[in-house]
């Protein structure tokens, strides 16, 4: 009995753990972006050295997210990474299908201004927590 009860809190500290993790590294992954998109305006006149640097580090912490990410789901129960799976399927669809209808808007001349690719990541950030709520209700 003692083992099972061990176990279970195992599993809880190390989902905990890479929940941590991953918090960590998307938001170094988020601020390294942030560096990438406005540095080169704000703090380094443009300076092309500068901005490569920016972005080999936005690429290394974008790895070290996946890996993250990956670690996380693999700490999870089957019924969450089920949860997962769905809301990641639900919100790749919705960014493929607003992702290149957006991309046309300007093409087609219904918007005049340049679409900005940032908002489709609003747009799958949105969907896949939307998703992940609806999961969680449904299963639990």
């Amino acid at each position: 009995m003692n083992t099972i009860k061990n176990d279970s809190q195992n599993i809880k500290l190390r989902g905990k753990s890479a929940t941590k993790q991953l918090f960590v590294w998307t938001s170094c992954w988020v601020l390294s972006l942030a560096l990438v998109a406005f540095g080169p305006k704000f703090f380094w006149d443009y300076a092309s050295t500068f901005t490569l640097i920016a972005i080999f580090i936005n690429l290394g912490f974008g790895f070290k997210m996946i890996i993250a990410n990956k670690q996380h789901l693999i700490c999870m129960d089957e019924m969450q990474r089920k949860i997962q799976l769905e809301a990641m399927a639900i919100s790749l669809g919705v960014s493929m299908v607003f992702g290149a209808l957006y991309g046309l808007l300007e093409a087609t001349r219904l918007v005049a201004h340049e679409p900005n690719p940032s908002n489709i990541l609003f747009v799958m950030g949105i969907s896949y927590g939307i998703a992940v709520g609806i999961g969680y209700r449904r299963y639990m």
